[in-house]
């Protein structure tokens, strides 16, 4: 049973680091950028091949600004606090499609009722800098395409 056990572990440790060393390879990153590519070189305005934050921040004031300001009480129909895709489009807004479910007290952050400019800015920035963070994996302040593949709003 303890030989058993020791091989299990063993081989779950192997399998990881098979896996974490096949993450790195060229495969791997060509996967990534075919993936997920269309959103890499649209925010890699340097044309670098990795994204800075300043990059990804600018991004997030181009998708920012493509949100109309709204008031909660006309989008969040069943008023529970998430806006929901279906919400949305009932409501006649874009350009949160792809973030699916949103919590709009995230987003309105003075409260007010009223998701203005200024809280779409903020919330797009607060979001894509966390993001970042966690797509960071070497911590070296850039995002390479295979690091891309975890960036998740």
């Amino acid at each position: 049973m303890r030989q058993a056990r020791a091989a299990l572990v063993l081989g779950l440790a192997l399998l990881g680091a098979a896996l974490s060393a096949q993450a790195q390879t060229p495969q791997a990153t060509r996967l990534a950028e075919t993936s997920a590519g269309s959103d890499f070189a649209a925010m890699d305005t340097d044309k670098s091949g990795h994204l800075t934050l300043e990059e990804v921040l600018s991004y997030a004031k181009k998708t920012s600004s493509g949100v109309k300001p709204f008031r909660i009480t006309d989008a969040d129909l069943d008023k529970d606090g998430q806006l929901t895709p279906e919400e949305q489009r009932k409501a006649g807004i874009t350009g949160l499609e792809r973030f699916g479910t949103v919590n709009l007290k995230e987003m309105d952050r003075n409260g007010d009722g009223y998701i203005s400019q200024e809280d779409l800015d903020e919330y797009f920035r607060r979001k894509h800098r966390e993001a970042f963070a966690r797509a960071d994996a070497d911590r070296d302040r850039a995002l390479r395409p295979s690091e891309f593949a975890l960036f998740r709003f």
